[in-house]
């Protein structure tokens, strides 16, 4: 089956990406064409389809709104693309009409794309799946969170509340933009076009039921992961705790920099090493780096950077414990599954999706969200008692190769793929 395939960026910045390339090699091992679509950035990996690519907002060194410059080319094209843009449907209508692809699945594309995209493809006669990365869909925000909070005011649809709380780039012009074009988007019926949004877990499934969405337009397909690079490795004495992920403050990082220092100075006999790894917005790193020293843990916390998949795998076969410290709903991040195939258990904020792939006390344990005293809690207990501990990685590992391997989800995916090109 030829797939168009389509993501706002084609390199790896987070989740998203690292989903759109394991999908990408997954479909392939199966004998599938994937044609990419996306906006040409200097960091792009190579494809020959990147002729078919459209131009970013600003440069192509500008991915991020904070780094654009802007000019009025710019502010001409970020508005376009925020409402409707006709070079991406050309872009697509030209793509479609050379490579004839049977069905397309999408991933972000709202306000770098826009939703030109699903038109040109359904002029095109596509049938379009778009599987859903974060909130956007029912938050302007995209992630259902105001000052480090969960908010779901405008899950029903009115959209006022992010203009009275300036919910985007905190700045009240900027969400009333974004609210008329979302406005518009719903009077042009653009979201009717697609077939089939497919989340990846339940609590997002039961929040677009929530906002109006249909159930028969909805599937719950779990993310996947590679069961075979990452594997634990018994002969690996387990060391040290793990933090895989952007940095930025809806991650939570600061949360758990602040657990560690309760905990240093409760249990200073347990000398837990923590290493971070990813990359993220440089303000909030060098917060984080400041607190560390603050703190006095400077010799036991280790900000890595960013790192390949294949260096997370083999970091991840020496990690005692993986902590996801989120502070917004989250949307079954890849760190947790990698640390369950790794036979790592998880502590994780007691929040959104968290809950639903966190068997608490037997694959990891939930504390309460930004409860920094609640996780320095968990922290101690796990270490207190490793045996345990080293159980609930087992059972992790366990509860991965049943429900979230790639051959269950690529049957799932291929399953969704031929019922909507049949229907």
């Amino acid at each position: 089956m030829k797939i168009f395939l389509a993501n706002y960026r084609y390199f790896i910045s987070g989740g998203p990406e690292r989903y759109l390339f394991n999908i990408t090699e997954a479909l392939s091992e199966r004998g599938h064409e994937v044609i990419p679509f996306s906006i040409h950035y200097s960091k792009n990996q190579s494809t020959p389809y990147s002729q078919y690519f459209v131009e970013p907002l600003g440069t192509r060194d500008e991915v991020t709104f904070r780094q654009q410059r802007f000019y009025a080319k710019t502010l001409w094209r970020t508005i376009t693309r925020l409402f409707y843009s006709k070079d991406v449907e050309k872009a697509i209508t030209l793509l479609v009409s050379e490579t004839q692809p049977q069905v397309a699945y999408v991933l972000h594309y709202l306000r770098k794309l826009s939703p030109s995209l699903l038109v040109g493809l359904k002029k095109s006669g596509i049938p379009i799946v778009v599987r859903l990365s974060d909130y956007a869909m029912i938050c302007p925000q995209a992630h259902c969170l105001r000052d480090d909070l969960p908010c779901n005011l405008c899950v029903k649809g009115d959209l006022r509340h992010s203009i009275v709380h300036k919910c985007i780039q905190k700045s009240r012009a900027a969400s009333a933009l974004n609210a008329l074009a979302t406005w518009y988007h719903q009077y042009r019926h653009f979201f009717d076009l697609i077939d089939v949004f497919v989340v990846t877990n339940q609590f997002m499934y039961k929040m677009m039921i929530n906002a109006g969405f249909q159930e028969s337009r909805l599937r719950c397909i779990p993310t996947f992961t590679d069961i075979e690079k990452f594997k634990p490795d018994k002969k690996i004495n387990r060391k040290y705790i793990t933090y895989v992920g952007r940095l930025e403050n809806i991650k939570g990082v600061h949360v758990l920099i602040d657990a560690l220092s309760l905990l240093h100075s409760k249990r200073p006999d347990l000398n837990i090493e923590t290493k971070i790894f990813g990359a993220g917005e440089e303000s909030y790193r060098d917060y984080l780096i400041k607190k560390v020293q603050q703190t006095g843990i400077e010799k036991v916390v280790h900000f890595v950077g960013e790192v390949n998949s294949d260096d997370i795998a083999n970091l991840l076969r020496k990690s005692f414990l993986s902590v996801v410290p989120s502070l917004w709903y989250e949307n079954l991040p890849n760190s947790i599954l990698e640390s369950y195939a790794s036979g790592v258990p998880v502590l994780a904020s007691d929040i959104g999706s968290l809950q639903d792939c966190i068997i608490n006390g037997e694959t990891g344990y939930l504390f309460r969200t930004g409860d920094a005293e609640s996780l320095a809690n968990y922290l101690e207990y796990c270490f207190d008692h490793q045996d345990k501990t080293n159980t609930m990685g087992y059972k992790a590992r366990e509860v991965v190769k049943q429900v979230y391997s790639s051959q269950k989800h690529i049957m799932e995916l291929e399953y969704l793929f031929h019922e909507a090109v049949d229907n």
